[in-house]
Formats: structure tokens, C-alpha cells, sequence
């Protein structure tokens, strides 16, 4: 497939608004507040010092930045593959990111964590159902973290390593260190010490996720399909264009599709309820070189769907004129839990 490989490091992801102070300096927030867990928004440091310094982070995803306790807190994100979870110590602020939320950066769902202080940067400890690095002067490690092996990447001879990769029974978990070098000298032991107290529950799985594989891809027309906000009851299908000289014509869709189940390795089509059913006939373009979307709700064929493996099955017509075009096949493989 023709899409390219992420080098993390390089996406600046946070703006600068608060004053940094450093790990050693950082102040427990406000012990009144007894459950930070239902707080959706950032708190003023309680000391005179701090207290003049109002601005808040404004990347997105900092409203559920969450104060924390005199004593660690345990953060957990669930999610479909499993549930993540991180002890947080006093003098660090975390957000939890669920499925869907955009963030942490290229990761599908996740934790991320920084000195309470901090002006900028973080760590994205984040879920990837795919990850992959590339260019020049990577560095690479091998040592164990919360009791598995993982590779410790370094670009150019930072101060601070970029990612880590967990591999053995954490395969998939990836932590990024995003624009930390103002606060690394002071807090790079913090930060391992927290990595250090990760867990990662496969037994608890929530939700839905799309499920990569080559079927979801027409590379003779520049086309790739994806799926999300996927539920019991329906997904956004979203379309792909990404080679805008592949298609001969324009590229259509309709409001048809199928579903089908994975059972014993075999795709089955997934029972439909209602005796008879038809679809609209209409035909929508897919932006050349762009993304578009479809919302489907699948329940007045299908119902709710159960937990398990499914797909859901498009044609797509490279339209050049009336009885002149071609027709593809592609399919948008998901997870539900």
C-alpha cells in the first residue's frame, strides 16, 4: 500500500501557555477536590507563586486534563484491545484519551502524562494497531520495562529517546516523547518510574476498531478504505483518495453494502431481519486526493450485531460515462467487543 510511515517525534502536538518550573518545583493541587476523576477541566495551582498564572494548555484534548492526588493516582484507559493503566505520582497531570477522541498522536487510544508545570510536551503512551518509524540517525535499544522487552528509539543523538516500543504480551503499546526537552533533564527518572508501573489487561475489552488488512485497498484507483465510531449499530465509513491520476473517471459510491461475519475462519454473511429490503439508488463522488465519509446505521437490515470480527462489504464505480465504467470491490474489516 502506498501510504507513509510516521516519524513521531516530528509532530509538534502541544502549545505553550503555562510557566515551567520543573519536576522538583511542581505543586499538589487542591486537596478539596475529592474525586478528580469527574473533573473535565485543568486546575490553578493553589501557591501564591502560582497563583497570578491563569493561562491554561490549549491543544486540544487539555479540558480533560485531570489534577492530581498528594499520593499516586491510577489512571486506566480501556479500550478494544485492552486496558491500559499507569500510576501517576503527585507533580504530574495525565489525560486519558478513549477511541475516536483524535489524540494521543497517531495511537488509537491511550494516556498521556507531563509535569503539572510543564510548558510544553509530554508522553503519549498510546495503543497502535499499526506503527512504524523511518529516516536517518535512529538509534535503537533493547531493555525491559514494566516486565517486558521493549526497543528504546533515539533520532539524531537527542538528550531524551523519541519512542518505545513494548513487544511479548504488551505488543502494540507505544510511548512517544513529544517536545519535552525544557523539563527532560529534570524528570526523565519520573518518567521511566511511571512506564515502570504500566499494565496492560487484554482480558478487558471495550468497544470497536477497524481492522487493517489488504482488502480495504484498490490501488488501481488511488483508493483505501477505513471505519470509525464503529458501534453495535452502525460506523462512519471513510474513503481515502490518495492517488488523484490512478482513477480513469469519477469515483462513486451508493448507499448499498453488506455485512459479513468471521466464523471459523470463514466470512459468512451476517443474517438479515427484514424479508424484503432495497437500497436508494444514488451515486455520491469520493474527492479526489481527499477523504470522504459515509454514516451508516446497519440495524434496520441487520439489527445490533454481537461481539466479533466482522466486515462490511462496498462497491465502488470509476464512472467515466453512461455504461462505461468500472466496478471495485473493497471491504472494511472491524473489531467489536
Amino acid at each position: 500500500m502506498k501510504r507513509n510511515l510516521i516519524k513521531p517525534f516530528l509532530s509538534s502536538i502541544l502549545s505553550i501557555s503555562l510557566l515551567l518550573s520543573g519536576c522538583a518545583n511542581a505543586v499538589p493541587p487542591d486537596p478539596a477536590i475529592d474525586n478528580p476523576a469527574q473533573s473535565t477541566e485543568e486546575h490553578a495551582l493553589p501557591d501564591e507563586q502560582n497563583a497570578s498564572d491563569t493561562s491554561k494548555r490549549t491543544e486540544q484534548g487539555a479540558a480533560d486534563a485531570l489534577p492530581l492526588s498528594s499520593a499516586s493516582t491510577t489512571v486506566e484507559q480501556g479500550g478494544p484491545y485492552g486496558k491500559l493503566s499507569l500510576s501517576i505520582p503527585a507533580g504530574w497531570r495525565y489525560e486519558t484519551h478513549p477511541m475516536d477522541s483524535q489524540l494521543p498522536t497517531n495511537g488509537l487510544y491511550g494516556i498521556r502524562f507531563y509535569p503539572e508545570n510543564a510548558a510544553e510536551g509530554c508522553i503519549d503512551l498510546a495503543y497502535f494497531d499499526s506503527f512504524g518509524v523511518c529516516g536517518t540517525g535512529l538509534a535503537q535499544e533493547t531493555t525491559t520495562i514494566a516486565g517486558n522487552t521493549v526497543s528504546i528509539g533515539t533520532y539524531d543523538n537527542h538528550a531524551h529517546w523519541d519512542f518505545i516500543t513494548f513487544h511479548d504480551n504488551y505488543s502494540g503499546i507505544v510511548a512517544l516523547a513529544c517536545e519535552v526537552d525544557s523539563w527532560w533533564d529534570a524528570c526523565d527518572a519520573q518518567v521511566m518510574d511511571i512506564l515502570n508501573t504500566l499494565s496492560y489487561d487484554t482480558s478487558i475489552k471495550e468497544g470497536g476498531a477497524f481492522i487493517r488488512s489488504s482488502e480495504s485497498e484498490a490501488d488501481k484507483i488511488g483508493l483505501y478504505v477505513t471505519l470509525k465510531a464503529i458501534t453495535p449499530s452502525g460506523a462512519t465509513l471513510v474513503f481515502e483518495q490518495y492517488d488523484e491520476k490512478a482513477p480513469t473517471g469519477n469515483l462513486e459510491y451508493g448507499s448499498d453494502f453488506v455485512l459479513e461475519i468471521l466464523k471459523e475462519n470463514t466470512w459468512e454473511e451476517v443474517p438479515v431481519i427484514p424479508d424484503n429490503y432495497g437500497f436508494h439508488e444514488v451515486a455520491w463522488s469520493i474527492a479526489k486526493k481527499d477523504t470522504t465519509e459515509q454514516e451508516i446505521d446497519w440495524t434496520w437490515i441487520y439489527g445490533t450485531l454481537d461481539p466479533g470480527v466482522y466486515r462490511i462489504q462496498k462497491q465502488i464505480m470509476d464512472f467515466r460515462d453512461t455504461r462505461d465504467y468500472d466496478k471495485y470491490t473493497v471491504y472494511a474489516q472491524f473489531l467489536l467487543n
